[in-house]
């Protein structure tokens, strides 16, 4: 915890003693040292949820966790798992366990050492009365019996000869959960079995007794476990810093006992849980309770390890970041409309089987037909129903006038090479739809390796992936391919990714499609650049934006960048030195949202306009309602003076700023949805 310092000078001479009226106090605060990355928490792995935790065999448990976007106040972390059901417990589950005591061919074990302290280092020789009809890899040590003991789960075996393996365990140097009744087993001398099963490969064999055992004797010195005096308390938990704010990255570290081993020496880790009040109680709870519903009969037992403090900061507020101007609003993911900035007043969008290009003199349509032939030429299936036309994605035009020089659009397919199922390929055309092509590709890249439309100045510039064999990793995100084109696609030619015209260097880079309706869904990076964008980097966090929901970048006058990710619990995000850190800025909540959560994937749309206001669409809990938080503003109020069937028309869909209008394609299931249109000015509460 950071607490005040408190310096207290107490003057003496000749054994007089100052008076208490002039004793001099000086309380200092020292500021809290924030970190948002995993690296500067001092931890070594990822920016994905609660991750890295590790527990050693003497029961040292090291964990970094990403604070969620949550009220200030006090916290309690807490070590939570359930344990595996042995013996009993397996039937009054309703687990059905091996008939005999044992599932394969008697075993003769020999230990080396036979004794030693915690932490000794087992080699185990098994000599079976018969050869496995299958010789196998691995198989189940277990300390303290099989039944009840501490379980080291895929061992791996080396085979001597057929009737003859060697494998190692480390023994604990911490207590361990026994099982029937669940309970705390302390680190005390004696004599303990090991022992090996599932040799036979039986379903259910966890479950049961063991194929041999031979015994160790453990001499535990005193005072090996200082952090376990009282079996009620035997675990703690610590976090460093104690104080932080939301999307700070925290250290836990403590205690706990050992609940199973996987393979001779790595602990099954435990998941954190933060739960909401300072800690209270013991550190160590064993909850029992009945399984109400579900296919697992009997009762559950949960443990309950450590409960460290945290006390979390208040954020800065949207409300505190005063009025807002943005100079510059970018939007996440692929766009079914979009507006080239050197052709105003002309906007293009696209479905299923057209473009259109809306512009003062009218709206005209470009046919995608021939499309779907030329994809299934290039080697590509289509998405979508069989017989339908492909799926437009994302549109983009180059030139001015009534019709561009040339319209590229990005349309759905089944890759040739890799994951995901779903990809894009940018096809482009010059008179008007009569017939399509490739977008130039880049030498490295392929055409299912498209990652998005950008406009910078007077250029269309096309995005692509490397051709790498594994699209998915994260060092594919940060430096993307580009080709480029600024006269209307006579000519293209490879370049570097450009920077925003204005603001900071962050802008969005590759979009890679996922299954929104599925566990993973599309995202993309955001990267920055400190050198003009000759190569690019993506911040420790966050390092993809998830735009399955709306996604947005506003450059703000004073340098400063805001994100903006519907589907995230840290709805706005501010950085203040070009991309390279963010932090969370805290938005109220609306009616029905719990701290920590977002809107969620496929729920309402988050997004800022010119005048630094912010503007929720879709659905939100119950309400189909359009919220609007202006500038300085510390509720939200309901907009006034829209149709219903308005604010229901963008449920699911994005709704983009384009010059003073919103634009927004109705959600609905017709391919060939209407594309709908609102003055900014109109919005008022």
């Amino acid at each position: 915890m950071v607490a005040a310092l408190l310096a207290v000078l107490v003057l003496s001479a000749c054994g007089q003693t100052t008076p208490a009226a002039k004793i001099k106090t000086t309380i200092t605060t020292p500021p809290i040292v924030q970190h948002t990355s995993y690296s500067g928490a001092g931890c070594s792995k990822g920016d994905f949820g609660n991750y890295g935790t590790s527990q050693s065999m003497t029961g040292a448990i090291s964990s970094c966790l990403r604070v969620g976007a949550v009220s200030s106040g006090l916290y309690s972390i807490v070590m939570n798992q359930i344990p595996i059901s042995k013996g009993p417990a397996v039937a009054a589950r309703g687990l059905k366990g091996p008939t005999g005591s044992t599932v394969g061919p008697p075993v003769n074990l020999s230990l080396s050492p036979s004794s030693g302290k915690p932490g000794t280092k087992v080699v185990v020789t098994g000599i079976l009365s018969s050869p496995l009809s299958r010789e196998i890899t691995h198989g189940n040590l277990c300390w303290d019996s099989c039944r009840r003991g501490l379980q080291y789960s895929g061992v791996n075996l080396k085979w001597m000869n057929p009737t003859t393996f060697e494998t190692t365990m480390v023994v604990p140097g911490a207590p361990w959960i026994s099982a029937d009744p669940v309970k705390i087993s302390p680190l005390i001398s004696g004599d303990y079995p090991i022992s090996i099963q599932c040799l036979g490969v039986l379903k259910g064999c966890g479950l049961g007794g063991s194929e041999g055992s031979a015994s160790f004797h453990l001499s535990v010195p005193k005072g090996s476990t200082p952090w376990c005096r009282t079996l009620p308390n035997c675990a703690f938990l610590s976090t460093s810093p104690g104080v932080a704010f939301p999307g700070d990255v925290i250290k836990v570290t403590g205690y706990a006992p050992l609940l199973s081993v996987i393979g001779s020496d790595h602990p099954f880790v435990f998941q954190l849980n933060v739960n909401p009040g300072a800690p209270k109680g013991s550190e160590v709870k064993i909850e029992t309770k009945a399984n109400a519903k579900g296919s697992i009969k009997g009762s559950i037992t949960d443990l309950y390890f450590g409960h460290a403090q945290l006390k979390v900061q208040p954020p800065p507020t949207f409300a505190s970041l005063g009025k807002l101007n943005p100079t510059a609003l970018v939007p996440g993911g692929l766009s079914q409309i979009s507006s080239d900035p050197t052709n105003p007043g002309q906007v293009d969008w696209c479905s299923q089987g057209t473009i259109n290009l809306v512009g003062p003199g009218g709206t005209k349509t470009i046919s995608t037909a021939p499309v779907g032939a030329l994809l299934k030429q290039l080697g590509f299936g289509l998405t979508g129903t069989p017989g339908s036309p492909a799926n437009c994605m994302a549109v983009a035009s180059n030139g001015a006038g009534v019709t561009p020089n040339v319209v590229a659009a990005a349309f759905s397919v089944a890759p040739q090479k890799y994951a995901p199922p779903v990809a894009e390929v940018a096809l482009l055309t010059k008179n008007g739809g009569a017939t399509w092509q490739p977008v130039p590709v880049p030498k490295g890249a392929s055409m299912d390796g498209f990652g998005g439309f950008r406009y910078q100045g007077g250029s269309l510039e096309v995005l692509f992936r490397r051709d790498y064999s594994a699209p998915m990793a994260l060092s594919t995100y940060a430096n993307p391919l580009v080709e480029a084109t600024g006269d209307g696609g006579s000519s293209w030619g490879v370049q570097n990714l450009s920077c925003p015209k204005t603001g900071p260097c962050v802008t969005f880079g590759l979009f890679t499609d996922g299954n929104c309706a599925g566990a993973i869904g599309s995202n993309q990076a955001l990267i920055y650049s400190t050198d003009n964008g000759q190569s690019w980097i993506q911040p420790s966090w966050p390092q993809i934006v998830r735009t399955c929901s709306q996604s947005q970048l506003a450059a703000l006058p004073n340098g400063q960048e805001l994100f903006v990710e519907s589907e995230s619990q840290y709805l706005l995000r501010l950085s203040s030195n070009g991309g390279k850190t963010w932090t969370d800025v805290s938005v109220p909540l609306l009616q029905g949202m719990q701290p920590g959560y977002g809107f969620g994937r496929g729920g309402a749309n988050l997004l800022m306009l010119p005048e630094g206001s912010l503007l929720v669409t879709g659905q939100h809990g119950s309400s189909h309602n359009w919220e609007l938080l202006q500038s300085r503003a510390t509720k939200w109020c309901r907009v006034a003076g829209l149709p219903r069937g308005v604010q229901r028309s963008a449920i699911y869909g994005s709704v983009y700023v384009i010059g003073s209008k919103l634009w927004w394609l109705t959600a609905s299931n017709n391919p060939a949805p209407s594309v709908n249109q609102l003055n900014i000015s109109d919005l008022h509460c």
